[in-house]
């Protein structure tokens, strides 16, 4: 990426951030009942924005479980946990299933969900799928490597076959399971017009967090690369990789409905909490970032 792109993007992000503060995108409470909205229609708490919730529960890599009422069953967790909105999304189905799944549940609630579509290149009308997500209200695709690998495919092949096309159609915002940092250096570094987040901090099941530093080195240095914080064991280790990624770059999520959105929610505010030696401490400013106002940057969310 030329120098001067990347700075006129930064600019532009910086200048977003401003205007989600004005937004009131900025003081963070933790009274998960309290009413979002004061009497006289201004923001008394900020926004918090789960940004991965799954319209189905994960039982095989061609199979997911979802059941009538669990968009309703969502909406009651988010109202426990104080979550104002969902990133929702459906995987481990066909394509066009999905899509249609994830459409009806947002256009059902539509100020609550926020909807990202799906496709597995096994399916044939993946292509004409991706077509059809890349207009609103769709806010960006999601892709699982398990599916990108499926028919033996080759992983990096694969996403570089559906996102040469995610550019062509214009969709910006890709959430990609993908935990080869090597193939995540260069798809990110080859595809700079597309925005990237990597759920559970880039290393989900890594219990040592060996490759947590490489995906937060990555998010700090390209300006295209998120982390989001769900399904992470090791939360308390987030202080330190949220100040090595940087607090602008991780976005909260919950990776429901298979895990909780309130402990994904706590695991994520107990970096608000005092420490013992008092360093690598997120501030409250910070948390509410990390909580929904960068997710909510990035999607052009008010």
């Amino acid at each position: 990426m030329n120098k001067s792109k990347q700075t006129t993007r930064r600019e532009f992000l910086r200048k977003s951030v401003q205007l989600t503060a004005v937004a009131g995108i900025g003081s963070h409470s933790t009274t998960v009942l309290a009413s979002t909205w004061g009497k006289r229609g201004k923001r008394e708490k900020p926004m918090v924005i789960d940004c991965m919730m799954h319209l189905e529960v994960y039982e095989t890599d061609d199979y997911g479980r979802y059941w009538p009422g669990m968009e309703e069953e969502i909406l009651k967790h988010y109202e426990a946990a104080g979550i104002d909105k969902g990133v929702i999304l459906t995987t481990w189905t066909p394509s066009r299933e999905s899509n249609d799944r994830t459409l009806k549940a947002y256009m059902k609630y539509p100020d609550r969900f926020i909807p990202f579509g799906h496709v597995r290149p096994v399916d044939k009308d993946w292509e004409s799928e991706l077509k059809r997500i890349s207009e609103p209200p769709w806010k960006g695709l999601k892709l699982h490597e398990g599916e990108l690998r499926a028919g033996g495919r080759d992983l990096k092949e694969a996403t570089r076959m559906i996102i040469k096309k995610v550019e062509e159609f214009g969709i910006q915002v890709v959430k990609i399971h993908l935990q080869d940092y090597k193939i995540v250096e260069e798809i990110t570094r080859e595809f700079s017009d597309t925005t990237w987040i990597f759920p559970h901090m880039g290393a989900y099941n890594d219990p040592r967090s060996t490759h947590v530093k490489e995906f937060c080195e990555l998010a700090r240095s390209r300006e295209n690369v998120y982390l989001d914080t769900c399904g992470f064991a090791n939360y308390w280790e987030f202080p330190e990789w949220f100040q090595l990624a940087g607090v602008e770059n991780i976005c909260f999520a919950t990776d429901g409905f298979l895990l909780s959105p309130l402990v994904e929610k706590a695991k994520v505010e107990t970096v608000g909490l005092p420490t013992a030696s008092g360093k690598n401490r997120i501030e409250e400013t910070e948390l509410s970032k990390i909580l929904g106002g960068n997710i909510a940057r990035i999607l052009d969310i008010v």
